[in-house]
């Protein structure tokens, strides 16, 4: 039975220190976000009973996980099981009884872990491959592997650190959809470590930013996405992110100005960032607000993509991008001019504790 999950996580390893305070309502799921070093893995590592607290507490339902010096359960005591990822399989064992384990130390019995672990194979669509070892298993079986023996252990609460950062594309997306699935079924209490906001989008309730051990953003993916406060989180949502100085009601940087409004009055001259969505910038071969020398061209979808190294980027449809140079698709070294429609300014100081 899925519980709360409560952690308020003080911990000091290595000279780092995180901070965060998360609560995770029963059934439901949080993502937490944050470029790497921020302190992501450290959070699901504390809350598993890997890392010991310096202060604070963790607690799953009404029971009591860890307070430093009053108590502190072991990992396999917390009911709470960590996936990352790598699948860490038993090699020793055959994945039917790498998936029976966590019933077997549950209690049942080696015929009903059995046949739990042989239920959890035609879930994961892979009942021909019970007596096969790891090594025989290619690496997204593997990971299915991983993902039925986690579940199969009835957690209260779930942890996933990247469970699919090493698989190939293929495997990823078959992988994603099994996790949806399952985890919708099982209302699992679940936290989610990522860097793709569709995965937030597709699990989430609620959204933690993590950046140098600290708590710097908690929203609603919906919130993540339309409104980012911060310059990892805007690109992280696909936002064009521009350095500069406000001069003017300008973003004056390097290649030249352009204008933007701010969420609050900002010093003159003081460094900003502006965030742009790449839709609003407007492309032109004769005229506009900067020019600029593209460093980065791409087209997926039918959709080009027009980078540059200030940061502002342009996205066109294909006979648009071809429209913009009189006749052909844009190259690197091109020099265009830019137009943006609006860009919306924030002060640089958010800027710094998020990078």
């Amino acid at each position: 039975m899925s519980r709360r999950l409560r952690a308020d996580v003080d911990v000091i390893r290595d000279g780092f220190h995180l901070q965060a305070d998360v609560d995770v309502a029963a059934g439901r799921c949080l993502a937490v976000l944050g470029p790497n070093g921020a302190g992501k893995s450290t959070l699901l590592a504390a809350i598993a009973g890997i890392v010991r607290l310096h202060e604070g507490v963790v607690t799953l339902g009404e029971r009591m996980l860890e307070r430093p010096g009053q108590v502190r359960l072991r990992p396999e005591q917390r009911h709470i099981t960590l996936l990352d990822q790598k699948p860490r399989l038993f090699p020793h064992l055959t994945a039917a009884q790498n998936i029976a384990f966590g019933p077997r130390s549950r209690g049942h019995d080696r015929g009903s872990a059995r046949r739990i672990a042989i239920d959890w194979l035609e879930r994961v669509e892979l009942p021909d491959r019970a007596d096969a070892r790891p090594h025989e298993l290619s690496g997204g079986q593997q990971q299915r592997i991983a993902l039925a023996r986690a579940l199969a252990s009835e957690p209260e609460a779930l942890l996933l650190d990247e469970p699919f950062a090493a698989l190939d594309t293929e495997s990823a997306v078959a992988i994603r959809s099994l996790l949806a699935v399952e985890l919708a079924r099982t209302a699992t209490t679940s936290v989610l470590v990522t860097h793709d906001v569709a995965d937030a989008w597709q699990w989430a309730d609620r959204c933690v930013v993590l950046e140098a051990g600290q708590v710097i953003e908690e929203t609603t993916p919906a919130g993540l996405t339309a409104r980012p406060r911060h310059r990892f989180t805007a690109a992280l949502a696909g936002f064009c992110v521009v350095d500069g100085t406000w001069s003017n009601g300008h973003v004056r940087y390097d290649g030249g100005a352009i204008p933007g409004t701010a969420d609050a009055p900002l010093a003159q001259d003081g460094p900003v960032f502006g965030i742009v969505a790449p839709r609003d910038v407007r492309v032109s071969a004769r005229s506009g607000q900067v020019q600029v020398s593209l460093t980065g061209v791409s087209v997926r979808a039918g959709t080009v993509r027009l980078e540059t190294a200030s940061g502002l980027a342009a996205e066109l449809g294909f006979d648009e991008a071809v429209q913009s140079t009189g006749g052909a698709l844009p190259v690197i070294g091109d020099r265009l001019w830019f137009s943006v429609d609006a860009m919306r300014v924030l002060p640089r100081a958010d800027v710094n504790r998020c990078m």
